[in-house]
């Protein structure tokens, strides 16, 4: 988590550092050539805060060559951050058979806290003109014109790690000096004695203003989470809106889709029933059970009702005639009068005879 407070006097003095500037210009030139700096500025330019310092008392100065060309070495150990901006430039002049000229400039700035080599703060690079220009051509960086290296450097409080202070470096701008982009002006150049310098400048600026602390805290909290509410409230809603419509249209098509199966359903109940019902009166009352769609009343030949319509109906036809005979007058046919009287003549000469 970062955190940033406004720097006072006190803090400010609390950052002791070791910054270390390292910067290669990119070309054929050796340390021969350099011209070594005997004093820096500090203030700004037309200011009455404007001094020039001598350099030992504050940097150590040192060249190298190196296979890319020579590197400028600035030192101070145990630095405290300044209130004013510095300005520290040297310049590369021409020797015979050995012309001053670049073609770009490479950085490595570190910053260590003083007694601490755990621990630096550091930025690396290469300037070169193609970055820096329109037409994206070339150039060779030489002239009277000083070529600016603008960097910043602002304080950090490593809450996590100690308490530890670092001078955070960071290249914010590069300005181009003299440069040539084609040959021609370049051998006009070459043979001038007045453009045989390669001056650079290096720009220290101080953020001393704030001073940032970093720590472990979880950012992710209720605090955090309720103010990000507000910047995430419309996007948010949105979203809702846009569920919600969703939701809305899935549960009438699920309403939709249930209503049609439970219609579905209770027609396979119903049709289900029925065929019970109907196997039920089959295997009651036989096969030839009358349709229930056939309203006509009649029952099929050859159907159990049938048979027993026709029991039923000789049933009651000898109970009709029996009733029919009881209603009429008492009377013996002559035939049977005549039957009895032979029978009652016929039984009593058996009688007789004994």
């Amino acid at each position: 988590m970062h955190r940033v407070k406004p720097a006072n006097a006190p803090d400010l003095l609390s950052f002791v550092n070791d910054l270390e500037f390292h910067i290669t210009t990119i070309s054929g030139m050796s340390c021969a050539q350099a011209v070594a700096p005997s004093t820096f500025a500090m203030g700004t330019p037309g200011y009455m805060d404007f001094r020039l310092v001598s350099l030992p008392t504050m940097f150590t100065y040192s060249c190298a060559n190196t296979s890319q060309g020579p590197s400028i070495t600035l030192k101070c150990n145990g630095c405290r951050m300044p209130p004013r901006d510095h300005f520290v430039s040297w310049q590369f002049v021409d020797l015979p058979g050995q012309p001053a000229a670049a073609v770009g400039f490479q950085f490595n700035l570190t910053a260590r806290q003083h007694g601490n080599d755990k621990h630096v703060s550091f930025v690396s690079g290469t300037m070169n003109s193609d970055g820096y220009t329109d037409d994206g051509k070339l150039r060779t960086f030489r002239g009277p014109d000083s070529n600016v290296l603008k960097i910043q450097l602002f304080p950090q409080i490593y809450n996590k790690l100690g308490n530890l202070r670092l001078l955070q470096p960071l290249v914010q701008d590069f300005t181009q000096g003299s440069a040539f982009s084609d040959v021609g002006s370049l051998n006009a150049s070459l043979q001038n004695p007045s453009d045989g310098v390669v001056n650079t400048t290096l720009y220290i600026s101080y953020l001393s203003d704030y001073i940032v602390e970093i720590s472990n805290e979880s950012v992710v909290g209720p605090v955090s989470v309720i103010a990000s509410i507000g910047g995430l409230y419309a996007f948010s809603v949105a979203i809702c809106l846009c569920l919600m419509s969703q939701c809305e249209a899935r549960i009438k098509k699920l309403r939709d889709e249930d209503t049609r199966m439970l219609k579905i359903l209770s027609k396979r109940r119903a049709r289900r029933n029925w065929d019970k019902v109907r196997k039920f009166v089959m295997y009651t009352w036989g096969p030839g059970y009358p349709d229930p769609t056939d309203r006509s009343g009649q029952q099929p030949e050859g159907s159990t009702v049938d048979s027993l319509h026709r029991t039923l109906h000789k049933r009651r036809e000898p109970i009709r005639q029996a009733t029919s005979d009881a209603n009429r007058p008492n009377r013996v046919p002559a035939d049977m009068g005549a039957i009895d009287i032979e029978r009652a003549g016929e039984a009593k000469q058996p009688s007789s005879s004994r």
